[in-house]
């Protein structure tokens, strides 16, 4: 089940908030997006809720690392976004922009071999639901970290 709170989308079960938490890939493009303007594109559907927290993924010359997190606001649907960015969508199979409430960037990034999740295919990455402990440990390893 979904609700719309002030025009975005979010999951909700049995009239609660859920809080479930992922991990979302991201390309040079995108991180750009991501911490300039607060959004990204998606195209990977989940329940996606207020008060989740979402780990951004990229590679690296080094590997994969953890490069920040965010809790996100809610999603704009296709149908709720300008001409252009719903052309944008369409032409790159996304179904919506995410919103971002919070970020914060990780300085240096968390190698992801340094995490419990060293395990994981990096291809499982993008989406992969994870707890809200994998999510404490991850950001224990965080040297600095900032808010934007």
């Amino acid at each position: 089940m979904h609700s719309t709170v002030n025009g975005l989308i979010f999951a909700q079960a049995a009239g609660l908030w859920q809080t479930v938490h992922y991990i979302l890939r991201i390309k040079d493009e995108s991180e750009r997006q991501l911490f300039v303007r607060r959004t990204l594109y998606i195209g990977i559907r989940r329940d996606w809720a207020r008060n989740s927290k979402i780990l951004f993924v990229k590679r690296l010359q080094s590997g994969d690392a953890f490069i920040g997190s965010g809790t996100p606001k809610g999603i704009v649907e296709l149908d709720e976004l300008d001409r252009d960015e719903r052309r944008l969508c369409m032409e790159n199979n996304w179904y919506g922009k995410m919103v971002f409430e919070k970020l914060a960037k990780f300085q240096p990034p968390v190698d992801l071999q340094n995490t419990s999740l060293a395990e994981k295919m990096p291809a499982l990455l993008h989406g992969l639901e994870i707890t809200y402990d994998e999510i404490s440990a991850i950001e224990k390893l965080v040297r600095i970290r900032i808010n934007i």
